[in-house]
């Protein structure tokens, strides 16, 4: 999900201020054990931050390779129903706390809430360095059930940065548009669905208290300052007044919709039911960049991918860009499907259990040897994701303000297309020793491409590879996970041949 634009001129003063990055030597890597260690990362104020992935920030956990970590991530809609998804949970009051001042105020990379997604972290893996590869397994994704309530809502925006609005609407009137869903679950507790509940118009949004305009980035090993001293998001001046600030729209994360606002539509209440497919949208290693990177345009670090096949039974490969890797994560889906047309999932706040590795870049096999962008591996499929820019940071096509410029109307399906072509090429010659013919002719008869998102800035195409087409069994192809995800297929399903 992505939300608002860079201020191009915040930028320049942040770069001018940070003249050298010193990696801090971390002096809590634990030594390591026999039997891997088992972790827990809880959600709070103190181990979230909002909107941005950056190489100072103070690590919130140390592991070594083979350990398992259970992180808490929350998302970052909750403030579209704050008594279904906040009021009750003790974790999620304090990070969305806001009266006279908010717990967490610095909001986005340049801290004018240019990004959106509360990421929990950073993980410092012990002995990684650049140019390594952290290969994160998910073993298990859980729905956080609101403790006050005893259930669990998600939030669906379709908002400004969807592709409704390129596309146009059928009476011309503009509008972000939020739709609560349940997720229903059985006797037992077991999530079985979801179900949209109700819908209301953000347009006309509440009044807050003022937000600050400068600050200082918290508990980070560089003192680096920001400042958004003509109160612009998104472009737009939101003047503070008289202590107070209103909101239109989907323009600053975290703001808190109080119900009823009078234009809520109860029409689609259990309309129709959507299969649960728990994934994580936003998940990557600090990017080596000099200053915070915004959390919305994914990359080669990772990022906001958007991808739903990033859930339970999949493993994620991440190539390394700073020392300890820096792992966070957030921006969690109860459900989505490929295009994340009108600009979100169901986003919801979720638990989820990992193991981390450590593969070092000299031991590396040669499906990872040269690896430069995210790849996904389930149990039937690798999944090779490209985007309009894969390097977004480095391209020279969007400099001096990369930011900003990724986030411009330029990103476009050909271009992303064309990124996941060039990632598919060379990491399939790399790893299986094709040639550039070999490739093309194996892509169009056995590999799908799918469009992954078009709302992050950053457009992204996939291209889904069959583990089957490199397996020397004589039987028929069938499949092993539910079509879409990373889900292992129930014995019971049917299967077909192909």
């Amino acid at each position: 999900m992505r939300m608002s634009r860079f201020h191009s001129l915040t930028w320049c003063t942040l770069l001018v201020a940070v003249v050298a990055i010193v990696s801090a030597q971390p002096q809590s890597c634990p030594r390591p054990t026999i039997t891997p260690k088992v972790h827990h990362l809880k959600a709070s104020v103190d181990t979230v931050k909002w909107g941005y992935y950056w190489n100072q920030n103070n690590p919130k956990l140390y592991v070594n390779s083979g350990d398992t970590v259970t992180v808490e991530m929350v998302t970052h809609m909750a403030g579209d129903y704050y008594d279904g998804m906040v009021k009750g949970d003790p974790a999620l009051e304090g990070i969305y706390h806001w009266t006279d001042k908010q717990a967490i105020s610095v909001r986005g990379a340049t801290g004018a809430g240019d990004g959106v997604h509360i990421l929990t972290g950073p993980i410092y893996m012990c002995d990684a360095e650049e140019g390594d590869i952290l290969q994160v397994d998910i073993l298990d994704l859980q729905p956080r059930v609101n403790p006050g309530n005893g259930k669990t809502y998600g939030v669906n925006g379709a908002a400004r940065w969807g592709y409704q609005f390129r596309a146009g609407f059928l009476n011309n009137i503009t509008r972000e548009i939020s739709t609560i869903y349940e997720i229903i679950t059985d006797a037992q507790g077991m999530p079985l669905y979801a179900v949209p509940d109700f819908q209301f118009n953000v347009g006309n949004g509440p009044n807050t208290s003022c937000v600050p305009l400068n600050g200082t980035y918290p508990d980070a090993m560089e003192n680096l300052t920001w400042s958004n001293p003509n109160a612009l998001y998104r472009k737009v001046p939101q003047p503070c007044v008289d202590g107070k600030q209103h909101w239109t729209g989907y323009t600053y994360p975290g703001v808190i919709t109080q119900h009823p606002t009078g234009n809520e539509d109860y029409s689609i209440r259990g309309m129709y039911k959507v299969p649960l497919n728990y994934h994580i949208g936003n998940i990557g290693v600090a990017p080596k960049y000099p200053v915070p990177v915004s959390s919305v345009p994914p990359g080669s670090h990772g990022g906001n991918m958007d991808n739903r096949r990033i859930g339970k039974g999949a493993t994620l490969y991440l190539r390394v860009q700073n020392k300890g890797a820096l792992l966070s994560m957030g921006d969690c889906h109860a459900a989505q499907g490929d295009s994340e047309f009108d600009g979100m999932g169901i986003e919801t706040s979720i638990n989820g259990k990992f193991r981390l590795t450590l593969i070092k870049n000299v031991t590396a096999p040669p499906m990872l040897k040269n690896l430069n962008f995210p790849l996904i591996e389930n149990k039937e499929n690798y999944i090779v994701q490209g985007y309009a820019y894969n390097h977004f940071l480095t391209d020279p096509t969007l400099q001096p303000n990369p930011q900003v410029q990724v986030l411009a109307p330029g990103s476009n399906l050909d271009l992303a297309f064309t990124g996941a072509y060039d990632n598919a090429r060379q990491w399939l010659m790399d790893f299986k020793n094709m040639t550039e013919d070999q490739v093309n002719t194996f892509i169009t008869v056995m590999c799908d491409y799918g469009t992954t998102q078009v709302v992050d800035g950053n457009f992204g195409v996939h291209l889904v590879v069959p583990k089957y087409a490199f397996t020397h069994s004589k039987k028929s192809y069938e499949p092993e996970v539910v079509c879409g995800t990373s889900t292992k297929l129930p014995k019971t399903c049917y299967k077909h041949s192909a």
